[in-house]
């Protein structure tokens, strides 16, 4: 009888030692969370005061003087170079910045590490000495009715066993032992992040990814579900028929709806794209190519003229000649069209012949792809190519000693500037990008500047592409390209209703933006699984090749004085909207279906935001520290909107904002079986 009250008592002791324990670790973690909010508020005040010095200091510079005389033209000119300056210090100091304050966190991190390590040891040395001395009195009964106790979450722990042959999942979880009330989930495809906040939550996985017992599945194709047989109450993370927008082509030509939804120009958020595997829109292209080549050659005069490049000048003047003339074309009303008693090309053959005369032809082609072999199977030793100066960003203000032809080139490229949105998205080498409309994640992405090397490579491969427009003048941060990753929540199709992810991400390439080296993918594609392969992705003065939104914004203000949630943040909102409108009679609505995207914007040297395409399933992997901290925290935040909220319409929704909800139900043609032939009666003539 006393052996059994001293091995009761040691029992209590043995749980209130652990429930001690228990107490301390949540003490200490409500200091860390406290410390943490301190230093954050201590963050932001120091920024805010930084952020009021600088304007500050910019009010205090004297404006620039009036460019009416040559003396004052000087003047500004020297501004501007004091200006140029300033900012490259700047840009200098806020790098060193980033590398000290990356090192003190690293170091601060290490020394956290050692402090929980040896508290952790402590711990656990006291824990076994504590334990060690009831050991001999708690059996291994003792343990197990200990365990019995535990919460729902322990039960995940327990193998579930596969039952292909059961489709009902009242009878699947009677099989399994499993309570009525528990939520069965899916996962295929990774996503590790869901299925902890799913179990969390008291739920539980299915193991068999094809199983038709589930309350909720998440997948990374949308092939992986089966919508003829789902049922009402089940939710999935696709909808049918998604690939009107998230595949290249689809973009391509849904975007052309946009107009019948709503009153908007694609082209002034969507690069000019084309479908090259459609003839029409090969041929809409090849026009296009040819307008923006004369488009270009006008900028590039200008250029020179400002350089005064005389040799320069009149070697291109033929050419610009030329381009100004169907620069005329283009500018015409529709009106003088329709009154042209003779219908003319915008451009002949004659003036392509022209323009083009410095382009790569089908014999020069041959040569540099047969150089390539060569190089390629080691017989020619590849020559790296020098780099070329940067052309000078054009200047805003006037010009002096213009004459006549000089002059006119100015209006219409003024006139060019007013009428069309893209204008500042076109630069003096005439880009374009060619894209397999099957691949993703950067594969098998070519630039090219000629069109008969455009011909050839779509030619030659044989497969369905897209080109696009590249953006050959976009913001250089650092002296690298970047783009934008926006994660996107749709929840529902009728009415539309739109989330944001209030916390984007940005890519940036290995290597330093050149616009005239077109085949170094690692100076043009952001895409992280072509920059990971580089030599110098490792090497780079940004960690991870990424940043966050807050470290984007923090640049923004302090280098261009740009506030990125006024200016920028709108332009990407207003964008997705758009585009979304343009696809929600095509998509297959379902109530208890959601998709998450991944929304891909670049910014231009004007601050204007560019769609460039939208992605289904977006990468959830942990592929540096920007993204690792993300995932985490969309992950959770997506379970909050499409679980939690069905249950609680004013719950959290974590960094998920709503941005739009469309005010009422759209209701779809019915196409089907309308007579659309018109009926009537031949007027007789009048006789008089």
């Amino acid at each position: 009888m006393e052996e059994q009250n001293t091995k009761k008592d040691f029992h209590t002791r043995n749980l209130e030692i652990i429930a001690q324990l228990r107490d301390k670790k949540m003490r200490e973690q409500e200091e860390k969370e406290i410390s943490q909010k301190k230093k954050q508020e201590l963050v932001v005040k120091l920024k805010s005061r930084y952020i009021k010095e600088e304007q500050k200091e910019i009010k205090q510079q004297v404006s620039l003087p009036s460019i009416n005389t040559p003396e004052s033209s000087l003047k500004k000119e020297d501004l501007q170079q004091e200006q140029k300056i300033r900012i490259q210090e700047k840009q200098k100091q806020y790098l060193e910045s980033i590398k000290t304050r990356q090192l003190q966190e690293k170091q601060k991190k290490e020394e956290m590490i050692q402090r929980q390590e040896i508290i952790k040891q402590s711990v656990k040395q006291k824990v076994l000495n504590q334990l060690s001395e009831v050991a001999q009195f708690v059996t291994k009964d003792d343990l197990l009715e200990q365990d019995s106790g535990s919460d729902d979450q322990d039960t995940q722990k327990v193998k579930l066993k596969k039952y292909p042959f059961i489709t009902d999942l009242k009878q699947w979880k009677k099989k399994q032992r499993i309570d009525d009330a528990v939520k069965v989930f899916i996962i295929v495809g990774g996503y590790g992040d869901i299925a902890k906040a799913l179990i969390q939550r008291g739920w539980v996985k299915n193991p068999d990814s094809g199983s038709p017992c589930f309350d909720f599945k998440f997948t990374l194709h949308n092939s992986e579900i089966d919508y003829n047989n789902l049922q009402d109450f089940q939710i999935v993370n696709h909808f049918a028929k998604i690939i009107c927008l998230t595949t290249k082509v689809g973009l391509c030509k849904s975007l052309n709806n946009l107009i019948w939804f709503n009153n908007v120009d694609k082209n002034t958020f969507y690069p000019r794209a084309f479908d090259l595997s459609d003839e029409e829109d090969f041929e809409n292209f090849r026009e296009e190519f040819k307008l923006s080549k004369a488009e270009a050659i006008l900028k590039m005069y200008l250029h020179l003229f400002k350089k005064k490049d005389a040799n320069l000048i009149e070697k291109i003047k033929p050419q610009a000649i030329v381009a100004y003339s169907v620069c005329m074309k283009i500018l015409q009303d529709i009106n003088q069209i329709i009154d042209q008693q003779k219908q003319t090309a915008l451009i002949t053959q004659k003036e392509w012949d022209i323009l083009s005369k410095d382009d790569l032809n089908v014999q020069a082609l041959a040569q540099k792809k047969h150089q390539a072999w060569l190089a390629k199977i080691g017989e020619v030793k590849s020559l790296k190519k020098k780099r070329k100066s940067k052309l000078e960003k054009e200047q805003e203000d006037s010009i002096e000693d213009v004459d006549e032809f000089t002059q006119s080139i100015i209006d219409i490229l003024q006139q060019f500037k007013n009428r069309f949105p893209q204008y500042y998205l076109n630069g003096v080498e005439n880009i374009w990008i060619v894209k397999p409309a099957g691949l993703s994640r950067g594969r098998g992405i070519q630039c090219y500047k000629n069109l008969v090397e455009i011909e050839d490579h779509v030619a030659s491969k044989g497969a369905q592409w897209i080109i696009q427009k590249y953006i050959e003048k976009p913001l250089i941060v650092l002296g690298k390209k970047m783009d934008i990753r926006q994660w996107v929540l749709i929840t529902d199709w009728n009415p539309l209703t739109i989330w944001i992810y209030d916390e984007a991400y940005l890519r940036f390439t290995a290597e330093e933006y050149d616009p005239k080296d077109l085949e170094n993918k690692m100076s043009h594609l952001t895409n992280n699984s072509i920059q990971k392969k580089g030599e110098n992705f490792y090497k780079s003065d940004i960690e991870g090749n990424m940043w966050n939104q807050e470290q984007f914004s923090d640049y923004l203000m302090k280098i261009h004085q740009v506030n990125f949630m006024e200016i920028i943040r709108p332009q990407i909102e207003q964008a997705i909207i758009w585009s979304l409108q343009s696809v929600q009679d095509q998509v297959e609505q379902r109530k208890n279906s959601h998709e998450i995207l991944g929304y891909d914007f670049m910014i231009d040297d004007k601050f204007h935001v560019w769609l460039i395409e939208i992605n289904s399933s977006p990468d959830f992997s942990y592929s540096t520290h920007v993204t690792e901290k993300l995932v985490k925290e969309v992950s959770e935040d997506l379970i909050k909107v499409v679980i939690d909220r069905e249950n609680d319409k004013k719950c959290d929704t974590g960094k998920f904002k709503r941005i739009y909800k469309a005010k009422s139900v759209l209701e779809k043609p019915a196409s089907v079986g309308l007579k659309l032939c018109l009926e009537g009666k031949k007027i007789k003539k009048v006789k008089g």
